[in-house]
């Protein structure tokens, strides 16, 4: 529950509705909260069953007798979903947004018949077949996706502020490949040979790499060839002109495309697990980083970044490129490395060109800013000096790193395999320490953890959710095991704390089978503030839109008021001043009426839609 807004009860009345839903209330007590929800619902016109008494809904189980028995359920249902994570904004719902919301129901019905009923079962386990659906594996379900009338609407959909996403994986995978063909100091390395001697069982199982090297760093070889050893240096255009003489598959860019994203067959392989599936996903980043990190890419990457915001219907961005030696720039032409400052540069530059050319545009554009990013492996040496950078740096730059110096706040996180890194509590000392460098230095710059990205229950790992806590975390990236811990959910959504959701890659990272097993429908229930984010789409094959289609898809009870309060609680928890925010959020509010409009010229006569018998 959105604790900040009046809900037609007392002043204390919202966190007593907080306690009773963990249970800290007695039964005296939750019925008095539930009679004073009755009023508030009628008043906010929830439908009840005429006959609903305040004696109804206090009702003991055993007082219910036959007669009394629908009434009772009805009225139970209708209390809960009052209680819901989106029932403000549909209490609210203005006429215009009722019918669009008909209209979305009826095009996940039509889809469900259309494109996922009309597609050709899958052949499963000893000859079982299996029918498609909406919810099913992401990877799985990609190429209907594509298709369906409700995807297209989430593309259109003005989702706010996106407040997750690592910086060297939001774009198509071939935008950071095309650019590499132009550069001539571009080499390609690997870990083994490509031979077709094997059955290309090499090209299969592979780690490539990509480096922009001076003249005085090549160490020649041919990666064709079966005395190739390890990590020698190939020319990018010699290896793009031999490889059809040793593979017959697919194209060099098809090849190296499918090396750098998540497929099918990996991915919900029976023995996949989660640790496999990081393996993969660290070498997939690997083999990102040698793409990304030399000037011409990073500036080309970071103006059709900006572009594709627009595109995607998102109003404003937070992003985490990760600062640490190994992932400084290159100039073209291999020389270098230019340092952390001079990546920042750049960033603000194209940024604030954008802007500009937005402005003459008369675009509206709310920006991006920058969260501090550097490995959770590193010693707590290194966390120290990476924390005075930070400090350094949001001097330097006060707009840019998340916030405005002394008004706003900026942010800094610490990334990669939860599991494998050290737990926040070794950088404790240090996280403190810096906490009151930045109050004497007259500059708030809170933390945003990944934490709780995790299966694991009792271990360092399961605990980062505590320390996130207790270090004043701003917001919480993933937090997939939040509902294993009734009393720190208690507190996230006391102190106002925002879970940064990535569904898509909470799945294809081997958290969840399917979205509809995802543990943030069970967050909303409890009224948690959540974001919804893309994480790496590049690995994926995906956009924010297509985790807002997943999110929709992956519950019955979804629909355009969740999407809105996702929407809004992604504004409402972004690192933006005051002035910033109501920026945005006006620009959103036109937005969103625009997409209104849309939705009915689009698909007006969805309405009322009937599947055929």
């Amino acid at each position: 529950m959105d604790v900040s807004h009046d809900d037609g009860l007392s002043p204390g009345e919202p966190l007593r509705l907080q306690l009773l839903s963990d249970g800290l209330l007695d039964m005296a007590e939750a019925q008095r909260v539930s009679h004073a929800h009755t009023h508030r619902l009628r008043d906010a016109n929830v439908e009840l069953p005429p006959s609903c008494t305040r004696g109804q809904l206090s009702m003991e189980p055993e007082a219910v007798d036959g007669d009394a028995y629908d009434e009772a359920r009805a009225t139970m249902l209708a209390v809960e979903k009052g209680l819901a994570f989106d029932s403000r904004c549909r209490t609210r719902a203005t006429a215009l947004e009722a019918k669009a919301n008909s209209i979305l129901r009826a095009l996940r019905k039509r889809d469900e018949v259309d494109i996922y009923g009309a597609a050709e079962y899958r052949l499963g386990h000893d000859g079982q077949t299996h029918r498609r659906f909406a919810g099913d594996r992401f990877l799985s379900n990609l190429d209907l996706i594509q298709e369906t009338a409700l995807f297209r609407v989430a593309r259109h959909l003005p989702k706010g502020a996106h407040l997750h996403i690592h910086y060297n994986a939001c774009l198509p995978a071939a935008v950071l490949l095309d650019l590499a063909k132009t550069m001539d100091r571009m080499f390609v390395t690997s870990d083994l040979p490509l031979v077709s001697s094997d059955g290309y069982a090499n090209f299969d199982k592979c780690e490539i790499q990509f480096s922009l090297l001076s003249p005085d760093k090549e160490r020649p070889g041919n990666v064709f060839s079966a005395e190739y050893e390890p990590r020698r240096t190939m020319a990018l255009a010699d290896f793009l002109r031999l490889f059809p003489d040793h593979y017959r598959r697919a194209t060099a860019d098809q090849w190296l495309a499918a090396k750098l994203v998540f497929h099918e067959d990996e991915t919900y392989n029976a023995l996949q697990t989660a640790e496999g599936a990081w393996v993969k996903f660290d070498g997939r980043t690997r083999m990102m980083k040698g793409l990304f990190n030399y000037e011409t890419a990073f500036r080309t990457y970071t103006r059709r970044f900006l572009e594709d915001l627009a595109r995607d219907g998102i109003s404003y961005a937070e992003i985490r490129p990760n600062f640490m030696a190994s992932n400084q720039l290159y100039r073209d032409d291999g020389s270098g490395p230019m340092d952390n400052r001079a990546m920042m540069q750049l960033v603000v530059d194209e940024a604030s060109d954008f802007r500009r050319r937005s402005s003459l545009a008369g675009r509206f554009f709310g920006g991006i800013k920058v969260i501090y990013c550097t490995p959770r492996v590193f010693s707590p040496e290194q966390i120290a000096d990476a924390l005075d950078e930070c400090l350094e740096f949001k001097k330097l730059w006060p707009e840019w790193i998340a916030g405005k110096l002394a008004a706003a706040p900026s942010c800094f996180d610490m990334v990669g395999q939860e599991s494998k890194g050290k737990p926040l509590k070794a950088f404790a000392k240090e996280l403190l320490a810096f906490k009151k460098r930045c109050a004497t230095s007259g500059v708030d710059i809170p933390f945003l953890f990944h934490c709780g990205e995790t299966l694991e229950v009792g271990t360092d790992t399961d605990e980062n959710l505590v320390d996130a806590l207790l270090l004043g975390s701003k917001r919480i990236g993933h937090g997939f095991a939040l509902g294993r811990h009734p009393l720190l959910m208690q507190r996230i959504k006391a102190w106002g704390i925002c879970l940064e959701l990535c569904p898509i890659s909470n799945e294809v990272l081997g958290l969840t089978a399917r979205v509809g097993g995802h543990a943030m429908y069970a967050l909303l229930a409890n009224n948690v503030h959540c974001t919804v984010n893309s994480d790496n789409g590049t690995l994926f094959r995906s956009t924010l839109s297509h985790d807002f289609y997943q999110i929709m898809v992956g519950s019955a009870d979804m629909d355009l008021f969740g999407w809105k309060q996702l929407a809004l609680w992604s504004m409402d928890h972004a690192c933006l001043g005051d002035a910033e925010k109501t920026a945005v959020l006006a620009d959103w509010q036109e937005r969103w009426e625009a997409f209104l409009r849309w939705m009915m010229g689009e698909y007006g006569d969805a309405v009322g839609y009937q599947a055929p018998l």
